[in-house]
């Protein structure tokens, strides 16, 4: 995770003296993730991001996100899971009135696996690294000219039998 916001940070730090103000934005906010068969997971999280507004109708976007941070037990046995991700996307904008803004975005996330399973206290662990492509649909409230609010579906394409849909609310910024 550590790795992921210096890498937002960094790209703020190239980005954002050379751009005009208006340009760069930050997100902030919670998700709620879910995972299909043969997983069944569910866990809540967050998201953290910074965009440029390439123009009216488009923006490009780097999210950090937790998805998954969940350990349980059963019977002796221990499993835990970290899920986290770095999210590359495009966003198309379409104006449903002065406020509002119906967007979509098409990227691809990076996600980090590290999971734990602990049988008679002997513990076995896995870190594994999948690109996913990810398509999402959201609507965009701006408060005013600085202050947004989200609210967003987005899909994790199923590889290596995984698959996600996550449900996020954001705050954002535009500097």
């Amino acid at each position: 995770m550590q790795k992921m916001l210096m890498a937002a940070v960094l790209l703020a730090g190239i980005t954002g003296p050379a751009m005009a103000a208006t340009d760069i934005y930050s997100t902030a906010g919670l998700q709620y993730s879910r995972t299909g068969e043969p997983y069944d997971l569910d866990d809540g999280g967050y998201q953290l991001g910074l965009g440029y507004v390439i123009n009216q109708q488009w923006s490009a976007e780097l999210t950090a996100e937790q998805l998954f941070d969940k350990e349980e037990s059963e019977d002796g046995i221990t499993v835990g899971l970290d899920t986290t991700a770095v999210t590359l996307a495009a966003l198309g904008k379409t104006k449903l009135n002065d406020t509002t803004v119906l967007y979509y975005r098409a990227g691809v996330s990076q996600l980090n696996h590290q999971a734990d399973v602990t049988i008679n206290n002997k513990t076995t662990s896995v870190d594994d690294n999948q690109l996913h492509a990810m398509l999402g649909l959201g609507l965009e409230q701006n408060f005013n000219e600085r202050w947004f609010g989200r609210a967003e579906v987005v899909h994790l394409f199923k590889k290596d039998q995984l698959q996600a849909d996550t449900f996020r609310l954001s705050l954002g910024y535009r500097f």
